[in-house]
């Protein structure tokens, strides 16, 4: 059941964590968040130890060492920071709300009712290692030029992580690849997803409806521009240039690191990695951890010296 739950939650923020307007910084950093639950309809008023505890159980393993949770909950809680900003008068979620826990919008966020119904009575048992996670990320906001950064993370690299380009079409100067080796080691490392031709175009006319494509599906792709790593920065549809964050949002990719072949009325992606591959890995992270490092040297590690927390 680990395995099954490792997948599902992880999924989950490498997916849809991305930033979206690039807001100012928040003046000030908040106690308390304000957070709309979609199913329920309703919004709750939670301190940021609580916000941060629901962070965890739907972005990483529970059972991740303690100082890659410490990491997570302070990527988490100054990604919040910058996700309210971006959220407020934009009219995508309630009034009186900060955040909401859809991953269309925000990251992801699970009620305690929610973990245990996901959990079952390992939410109970890992629960302290969370609340502690959350104390120390409400306190460590990651910061650079005096700004709380956009703490982005994802799942497992593809062998080092990327910078921001080739995701969101604009570089960050703590952003950039930083070694992670040890993802290589992550058991589902490289995965092969194939989709037919009329799925393939399905996804892209609902990303961007009256796109022009050549009729040969086999003449789709071209001009990949792919770094070092494997991680495409861009690639052509037919005349239309998007990036490979685009594409790995488009047709539901597993990484941005990936290829693709055309045969027979099927189009074959073979990724590696999980998620978008910038900022934070959270398989690296456990990896550091279990060989004794702490929070505050992975979070250098993965967003440079010079950030500060």
């Amino acid at each position: 059941m680990k395995d099954r739950l490792f997948i599902f939650i992880v999924f989950i923020s490498a997916a849809l964590i991305l930033p979206r307007f690039f807001a100012p910084a928040p003046a000030e950093t908040p106690d308390r968040f304000s957070v709309y639950i979609t199913e329920e309809e309703k919004i709750l008023d939670l301190s940021a130890e609580e916000y941060l505890t629901g962070c965890l159980a739907a972005q990483i393993p529970l059972d991740y060492e303690q100082e890659a949770l410490n990491a997570q909950a302070a990527a988490a809680m100054t990604y919040a920071l910058r996700l309210k900003e971006d959220l407020r008068g934009m009219g995508e979620i309630p009034d009186g709300a900060d955040l909401s826990d859809s991953t269309a919008i925000c990251q992801p966020y699970f009620t305690p009712e929610k973990c245990r119904e996901i959990y079952g009575d390992s939410y109970d048992l890992y629960l302290p290692e969370l609340q502690k996670a959350a104390e120390y990320g409400a306190k460590h906001i990651i910061t650079y030029k005096n700004e709380p950064i956009y703490a982005v993370y994802h799942s497992v690299s593809a062998g080092r992580t990327c910078s921001a380009i080739g995701v969101w079409g604009r570089e960050f100067d703590y952003i950039k690849p930083a070694e992670s080796a040890w993802d290589k080691e992550y058991i589902n490392f490289e995965c092969r997803n194939e989709m037919t031709a009329e799925q393939a175009r399905i996804c892209l006319v609902n990303y961007k409806a009256g796109i022009e494509t050549p009729a040969d599906y086999g003449k789709w792709f071209s001009e990949f521009n792919m770094n070092e790593d494997g991680y495409v920065i861009s690639a052509r549809i037919g005349e239309n240039l998007f990036t490979g964050g685009d594409l790995w949002r488009i047709f539901g990719l597993r990484s941005t690191a990936f290829t693709v072949e055309y045969a027979d009325g099927i189009f074959t992606f073979v990724t590696k990695g999980y998620g978008h591959g910038a900022g934070l890995s959270q398989y690296g992270a456990n990896e550091m951890a279990k060989n004794g490092g702490t929070a505050a040297e992975i979070l250098r590690h993965y967003y440079g010296d010079i950030v500060k927390f």
